[in-house]
């Protein structure tokens, strides 16, 4: 019996795996809206935590994420993306954005300057599309 159910399971597999290779993007984006599936928040910035409507831009502000392999790590990270609504501006210029209590960060040509608790902070990483910017705000628990 036990030999049986072996050479069915990798019988199986070897289905799994071909059907896998053919029919990838349809199982991915299957996967991907089943809800016990979440993208890693080290790609997509983590849940939006708050969204600020202005006039040319939106301003999504994300959730703090310390990622690591089992429960939280000490260093982490808080993404902001900021959405150009209006195609004609080129420039990313906001003045003093409050993100929380401690931090606030203000935009000058595309140059995202952060203050933590009245010093500058450093930014982890930066990019920047035709309608987004997006950087993500270094963070210590």
């Amino acid at each position: 019996m036990k030999n049986f159910i072996s050479k069915f399971w990798a019988i199986l597999t070897v289905f799994l795996l071909l059907g896998s290779f053919l029919f990838g993007q349809q199982l991915q984006s299957v996967l991907l809206r089943a809800p016990f599936m979440r993208i890693d928040p080290s790609f997509s910035g983590g849940e939006v935590e708050r969204t600020i409507q202005s006039s040319p831009y939106t301003i999504l502000i994300h959730e703090k994420v310390f990622p690591a392999l089992i429960g939280e790590g000490d260093e982490g990270f808080r993404q902001i993306t900021i959405v150009n609504n209006d195609s004609t501006l080129i420039c990313y210029n906001l003045d003093n954005l409050v993100v929380d209590s401690l931090t606030t960060v203000r935009i000058i040509e595309n140059k995202p300057i952060v203050f933590v608790g009245g010093h500058t902070d450093t930014i982890r990483e930066v990019g920047l599309s035709e309608k987004k910017l997006i950087f993500r705000i270094e963070e210590r628990k």
